[in-house]
Parts: structure tokens; C-alpha cells; sequence
């Protein structure tokens, strides 16, 4: 995992709603790595967590192996409401959940690869009941927390 900033400009920011694409300077706070969501695969994704007009954000960045999948940044807060709102603690669910979570793209591996990422970051665990199952144990507000501190860092 690299902890290491960097400032970058991207011109390629768009929402549903603008037209014309903005200019957003964006700041990594941390590259790391996920392993898929398939025990038989040893592949691993590359996702980054950045901050954007001061607000904390994440994105896959990288899949080596292959695969179709929007590297569009998720802002935190929003992944967070969406949990309170559609997840419940504890409690199984399949990755497609998250869908709704990406305005690019329609891969049904966007929700596969956040979910894995999640699960690298410790929000989501693994299910008793099968490997593509997750349950979301983790606490927002303590990860939230220790990336604050990456970006005072």
C-alpha cells in the first residue's frame, strides 16, 4: 500500500448532470491493492482514495487481469448514506447491491471490484454462507478517521 500524495488535475470529471467536463485537482491519499472476490483467482485490483473539493473519494484505478469496469470516483459520504440506506448490518448481500452506487458504466464488475475493495479496507467481511456473499461489518466513522490522518500526513 502507498500512503504517498499526489496532486493530479483531471479534466475528465463529469456527473450525470454537467455537460461540459471540469477541471478538479485531486489529491491521492492512498494507492492499495484488493484481491478479487474469487478465492480460485490470485489476481488483485488497484484502487486509490482520494481527496476531491475536500471531500474524501475512492475508485478502482487498475485491474491487470482484464475486465470492463468505470474508473469513476465514488465519493465516501455517498457510499455511506447508500450503506445506511440499503445495507443492514450484519446481513448478507450479493455485490450487484452497490450497483447504483456508479453513474458510468453498466459492468456488472464495478459493484464486484468496490465490493472487494471494501472488503480490503474492512468495512465488508466474507459470508459463512459463500465466498461472493458480504456482510458489512466495519465503522465508516473509524475509517474515515485514519484517512483523515493520511491526508494530514
Amino acid at each position: 500500500m502507498s500512503t504517498k500524495k499526489q496532486t493530479k488535475t483531471d479534466t475528465s470529471t463529469k456527473t450525470k448532470s454537467q455537460a461540459k467536463p471540469t477541471t478538479t485537482a485531486i489529491t491521492i491519499l492512498k494507492t492499495a491493492t484488493a484481491k478479487k472476490l474469487n478465492p480460485k483467482l490470485d489476481d488483485e485490483l488497484e484502487y486509490q482514495v482520494a481527496l476531491i473539493d475536500d471531500e474524501l473519494n475512492m475508485r478502482i484505478s487498475s485491474n491487470p487481469s482484464g475486465g470492463f469496469f468505470s474508473k469513476e470516483w465514488l465519493s465516501l459520504s455517498t457510499i455511506e448514506h447508500y450503506f445506511n440506506e440499503h445495507v443492514k448490518v450484519d446481513t448478507d448481500f450479493k455485490s450487484n447491491v452497490l450497483k447504483p452506487l456508479f453513474e458510468q458504466g453498466l459492468s456488472t464488475n464495478n459493484a464486484r471490484f468496490l465490493c472487494a475493495c471494501l472488503r480490503a479496507e474492512e468495512l465488508l467481511s466474507v459470508s459463512e454462507k459463500n465466498v461472493f456473499l458480504h456482510q458489512f461489518t466495519g465503522d465508516f466513522t473509524t475509517w474515515f478517521k485514519t484517512l483523515n490522518l493520511l491526508e494530514k500526513s
